[in-house]
């Protein structure tokens, strides 16, 4: 072949490739542009975009196309996005969106374009498509426009999805028998439901909020029923409680529901409570409750069987609001204290006795059993003036609008006061009538927290005010001294023993009483007489030295933390006179500890020959003699003296007077 006839062929294949592409491009048209590839694409089917990507430009993606323009004399092609509003089956006219760019064959690809927020709806459908205007002609072209589904309307919104439809509120075993596979629940129906809607369902012990909730026990798609269920096993795991049961709805945009609304059902598994006794009311046992029962504090006794730790006693007192206490731990009877205000506001302002129902149910997880029932009766009306209602400090028996009394020593004659001049005799109260006072009323006075049953007074009203009332010194003796002694009365109606109102409390500067201490022991007495037997423990065996001994007693009312006591011995010659041997006295302060204040103390006359033997005179005041034991202390800034103990001291023998073992260190 010659070279002519090549180069012809050549040319003549070069030029039906060249038709071919032709015929190829021709035959793509008007559909050669690729699709637009959108940012956020969950379904290109339908085209729903994802709502997460629907707060900010979305971006879209252009693959390149062909026969770009070569720069070389400025030439390029111009990319434009549109969009068309659909409505039903109409599609409006397509409108640029975003920005136009330019490009050549030097650009790079793919590219991206950007649909600008606020040309975007919050829900809606759009068709997209993207438009180039080739330098090379006039006529645009234009892909092939797509369905894009814009949606950030969740389901139910903007409320709270309705509570979930359960088949049971409460979980019993006899629950789980009559429906073995478990709980079943339906949700509402809703607006919009789809297919591709899915749920997810939460069974917690916990009120679920957001940030607090647990996992799912169910996520699948809703079904076209809407009825879901949480199965047996899973609710048996859990065990038993009081459950809380919400739901999320999720649509094809992964536009999440607010949390529903939510359901609650109670799990109480095994046996129940049963044999539930009526309740008791102790301190109604004398057949009325009374001021003082409330003040000692009123309590309901509740027996029931099958009882669990957790289990809760709901009480309801008369027609006050309920109150509740769990048993934990405790054992049957489970006694509840029963608040004072539910005491005081069942009661009202009635003045005679109130029958009152008590009653009380079993709460496990809140659910109840029983309720059981009794009557009382309740009587806290009392006499004198009124208190305020709600009384914040009742039922403490203290009446701010009741006087104290006043006290009065016979001579001192001053309120409030008792002193020496006043010692051995009566005092009396005096107590101004109170406000709303009645004939009848008793009047109940106190001192130093002693009832002085002589002073009781009968409300007359006709006596002269103030009322005057005899103290007895027994009540004066008996209390002692003391700087801040307390007397108040008490009032109360004739009827009513248990509801006493009390006054103010006056504070009496007591000092009348002269305070002796008990008086010491002789230890090792025989009969009345301290003899040579007395000087031992075993005078069959003596050992040690010769001695009387003697107890002082307990001093710790005076000395609660021990101190100093002054022991005193002093001997007489005879039987009888005034003949102190004044060489055989004795004096020594002994210190004591707190513990020998609480249990006495022993001490010893010693040494024999200085103190005891000079009893011994049968020359003078005669063989016979006597000893007496003083002591003293320093009590409330005053010196307190003994009593005087006394003993015949006997130290005559048939040779003498007592024999002393050789060796003994008397004196």
């Amino acid at each position: 072949m010659s070279n002519d006839s090549a180069r012809k062929r050549a040319a003549k294949v070069r030029l039906d490739y060249k038709k071919q592409r032709a015929d190829r491009r021709a035959a793509r048209q008007p559909f050669a542009l690729a699709d637009p590839i959108v940012e956020g694409m969950i379904d290109d089917q339908d085209g729903t975009l994802n709502k997460d990507v629907l707060d900010a430009p979305i971006a879209v993606t252009i693959q390149q196309w062909d026969n770009l323009p070569d720069p070389i004399d400025g030439d390029h092609d111009t990319l434009q996005l549109e969009m068309a509003v659909v409505n039903g089956d109409d599609i409006g006219e397509f409108g640029s969106v975003g920005e136009s760019c330019s490009y050549d064959n030097t650009s790079p690809f793919p590219t991206t374009l950007y649909i600008p927020q606020n040309d975007y709806p919050r829900d809606g459908i759009r068709k997209l498509r993207y438009k180039i205007n080739r330098y090379n002609t006039g006529t645009p072209e234009y892909s092939v426009p797509i369905d894009l589904i814009f949606d950030k309307t969740p389901p139910w919104d903007p409320v709270e999805p309705p509570v979930a439809v359960l088949t049971g509120e409460v979980i019993t075993d006899t629950f789980l028998r009559e429906n073995p596979e478990g709980l079943e629940l339906t949700l509402p129906e809703y607006t919009g439901q789809a297919p591709t809607d899915k749920c997810a369902v939460y069974y917690s012990d916990t009120v679920p909020g957001d940030g607090s909730i647990p996992p799912p026990v169910i996520y699948s798609p809703v079904p076209p029923d809407r009825k879901l269920l949480i199965t047996k096993d899973y609710i048996e795991t859990q065990g038993d409680g009081h459950f809380y049961i919400v739901y999320v709805l999720i649509d094809k945009a992964t536009n999440r529901s607010r949390i529903s609304e939510i359901a609650e059902v109670f799990v109480n598994l095994g046996v129940l409570p049963t044999a539930l006794q009526e309740p008791v009311v102790p301190l109604a046992g004398d057949g009325l409750l009374d001021l003082a029962d409330a003040q000692t504090g009123v309590t309901v006794d509740v027996s029931f069987t099958n009882y669990q730790v957790s289990d809760v006693i709901e009480i309801t007192w008369g027609p006050t609001e309920p109150f509740m206490e769990p048993i934990g731990g405790r054992e049957p009877p489970f006694s509840v204290a029963v608040p004072h205000d539910r005491l005081q506001t069942a009661y009202g302002s009635a003045d005679d006795a109130v029958t009152t129902s008590v009653s009380y149910r079993v709460l496990r997880h809140d659910v109840p059993y029983g309720p059981e029932e009794t009557e009382v009766e309740v009587d806290f009306s009392t006499a004198g003036p009124t208190r305020p209602s709600p009384d914040p400090d009742w039922p403490d028996p203290v009446n701010s609008n009741l006087e104290a009394p006043v006290v009065r020593g016979e001579v001192s004659d001053a309120d409030n006061v008792l002193d020496r001049t006043d010692t051995g005799r009566n005092a009396k109260f005096l107590f101004k009538r109170y406000e709303s006072a009645k004939a009848g009323d008793i009047v109940d006075f106190y001192y130093a927290g002693t009832l002085v049953a002589e002073a009781t007074y009968t409300v007359v009203l006709e006596d002269k005010d103030p009322v005057e009332r005899s103290l007895p010194w027994s009540y004066i003796l008996e209390a002692s001294n003391n700087p801040q002694l307390p007397v108040y009365y008490a009032i109360r109606k004739a009827s009513g023993a248990g509801n006493e109102q009390r006054s103010l409390t006056a504070n009496v500067n007591a000092n009348a009483v002269v305070i002796e201490a008990e008086a010491a022991e002789f230890q090792r007495m025989y009969g009345r007489f301290l003899n040579c037997d007395s000087l031992w423990e075993d005078s069959g065996n003596p050992s040690g030295e010769a001695a009387f001994k003697v107890f002082v007693p307990p001093l710790d009312k005076y000395l609660p933390t021990g101190g100093e006591v002054n022991i005193v011995w002093t001997a007489f010659g005879g039987r009888s006179g005034d003949n102190e041997i004044e060489e055989a006295r004795l004096s020594t302060i002994e210190t004591i500890s707190a513990e020998q204040a609480e249990a006495g103390f022993y001490w010893e006359v010693k040494p024999y020959e200085t103190h005891i033997l000079p009893i011994y005179d049968p020359e003078g005041f005669g063989q016979d003699g006597r000893g007496f034991i003083n002591y003293n202390f320093q009590f409330n800034g005053e010196t307190v003296h003994s009593k005087p103990a006394e003993a015949v001291v006997s130290l005559g023998t048939g040779s003498g007077t007592c024999p002393i073992p050789e060796g003994d260190d008397n004196g």
